[in-house]
């Protein structure tokens, strides 16, 4: 009996492991889709641990050749969190932060411009992040962004 609840338990760490947002991400550009809203030439995105959470570092080059230096910091569900280098909001508010998935709505000014929700796969190969998002301009824009861990 206590090999099997051993059993048990090894399965379940080594299925948690597997689906982790910690470490480093490649955008793939061939996979994703931008609607109303350019697509960054080239991005990688990195999470590390920090403190109670993890913070986010997104690198890359804009459609427009200019650099791509985005980041946040998430500690806690329902929070407003200040974003810095994304062009289309600068804070978001994250709901069911888990390693496999999070919900999220984007603030622009204080205001809600739009949601956002980022899943990794089961195998903890591939993240997926959705978003739908009012621009600057007050046109409507959306992004499914697909990326390969490195």
């Amino acid at each position: 009996m206590l090999n099997r609840i051993l059993l048990m338990l090894c399965a379940f760490a080594g299925l948690a492991t597997a689906v982790d947002t910690i470490g480093t991400w490649k955008l793939n550009t061939a996979k994703s889709k931008y609607t109303g809203m350019p697509m960054p030439k080239e991005l990688t995105a990195t999470y590390t641990p920090e403190g109670s959470g993890w913070r986010y570092e997104g690198k890359g080059t804009l459609a427009t050749g200019e650099p791509i230096n985005a980041s946040f910091t998430y500690t806690k569900d329902g929070e407003e969190i200040r974003a810095t280098g994304f062009p289309m909001w600068d804070a978001m508010i994250l709901q069911n932060a888990s390693a496999a998935k999070a919900t999220g709505t984007l603030k622009r000014a204080g205001k809600t411009v739009g949601s956002v929700t980022r899943l990794v796969s089961a195998d903890g190969k591939t993240m997926t992040i959705r978003g739908n998002v009012m621009t600057p301009e007050g046109k409507k824009a959306s992004f499914t962004s697909v990326y390969e861990k490195q």
